[in-house]
């Protein structure tokens, strides 16, 4: 333990007591660090993150609207009427099947009153008025319906071939040969005039 050297002897104390002071410096460095990197408790106070809150607009004229889905009446301009026979041609005393047919072509669903007392079916021949259905068994019957987009509701009535007037007044003739045309009727809505024949018998 005694130091030898050419130096005095204080001069190796020296020197070892500040090798004592570096080792301990480098130790409680050391400690330091090492308890940096595993996470000392820390006293700062924690950060509290303000809340944020979210609001919601409400449109006042959206919530006073009344929502309805209930139907209303047709607009004639979305009815289609359509008049037809089951043939194009008929012997003479044959009875021709006429049927009218009532569609809607809109694009909403709505209300049409489709029974008889709306609807009539016409036959005339050269312009001139030859049968109606309305002539001799005018019904006030009424049948109001839904009409969907698309929707036909069709009414079928046999002419007996006979001529009537309105009143029906009694008139005993028959159509004779020749070229009728018949137009069908929803109310203020009329069909296109479809044509057909009446033939002689042989």
């Amino acid at each position: 333990m005694q130091p030898i050297g050419p130096e005095s002897p204080s001069v190796y104390w020296v020197r070892r007591a500040a090798l004592l002071v570096i080792v301990i410096l480098l130790v409680v460095g050391l400690i330091w660090v090492i308890r940096a990197i595993t996470g000392s408790p820390s006293t700062q106070a924690p950060v509290v993150e303000p809340a944020v809150v979210v609001s919601e607009s409400v449109d006042p004229q959206a919530v006073l609207t009344p929502v309805t889905t209930d139907p209303v009446n047709c607009l004639d301009s979305a009815i289609l009427v359509e008049a037809t026979t089951d043939s194009s041609t008929y012997k003479v005393g044959k009875k021709p099947v006429l049927t009218v047919t009532i569609e809607n072509t809109g694009s909403v669903a709505c209300l049409r009153d489709v029974g008889p007392k709306a609807n009539e079916l016409e036959v005339k021949s050269g312009g001139y008025r030859a049968w109606s259905s309305d002539d001799c068994s005018p019904s006030k019957k009424t049948k109001v319906v839904v009409l969907e987009p698309g929707g036909i509701v069709a009414s079928t009535i046999e002419w007996n071939g006979q001529l009537s007037e309105p009143g029906c007044p009694e008139i005993d003739e028959a159509a004779k040969v020749g070229r009728y045309e018949v137009i069908g009727r929803n109310l203020d809505v009329f069909s296109d005039a479809t044509p057909f024949a009446v033939t002689k018998k042989n």
